[in-house]
């Protein structure tokens, strides 16, 4: 899970929606990862990663001081650092890994998100980006038609009031690429 923290997302974290996001997510990494661990973290400027969310601590995942962790990570969008960041954290494996993007819009530097997106298609990562709450989503609503990959590793859509969401509706929307991004990466040998 990849958690926007800058500034515009203020109220979300102040209001318990961020938390809520965590808590969906979770039953997903509880069926999908050997140790039922969600790997997080959290971005604004530069980003961090965070201790995984389990179901022992899933709870505090927003941490209490999150307003001085959002000051600290600069407040303004730096979505590639964080991509760079799971790409270097995740190479080597030949595990699919389906990382969450949450964001509220106002993607940086397009062009170098799109190289990144580009060169991670050759590694076992499918990136769901979901907008949350927001709007100016830009590249992340086009990433999916990019061309010069081996396989559609990307899917966007986003969530006008994420509290009021369905579960069923939520996880369908979560999942509705990844079975496509799965076969498509083993028939190219991306994933063993």
């Amino acid at each position: 899970l990849v958690m926007d923290m800058t500034g515009s997302m203020w109220m979300p974290y102040k209001n318990g929606e961020v938390q809520a996001v965590v808590n969906k997510m979770l039953p997903l990494a509880v069926q999908f990862d050997d140790d039922g661990q969600l790997d997080y973290w959290y971005y604004a400027n530069t980003c961090e990663r965070r201790p995984p969310v389990t179901l022992a601590n899933y709870k505090t995942a927003v941490p209490e001081n999150w307003p001085k962790v959002m000051t600290a990570l600069g407040g303004t969008n730096n979505e590639p650092a964080v991509i760079e960041d799971v790409m270097n954290y995740y190479s080597g494996t030949q595990s699919p890994v389906y990382v969450i993007f949450i964001t509220d819009g106002g993607a940086c530097n397009p062009n170098e998100i799109e190289r990144l997106i580009c060169q991670s298609a050759n590694m076992p990562i499918f990136w769901q980006f979901v907008g949350l709450d927001g709007g100016n989503y830009g590249i992340l609503e086009k990433l999916d038609k990019l061309g010069g990959r081996s396989v559609d590793n990307t899917g966007f859509f986003a969530i006008d009031d994420f509290m009021n969401i369905q579960d069923d509706e939520l996880y369908d929307r979560l999942l509705s690429e990844f079975p496509v991004w799965l076969e498509a990466a083993k028939n190219n040998g991306i994933i063993r």
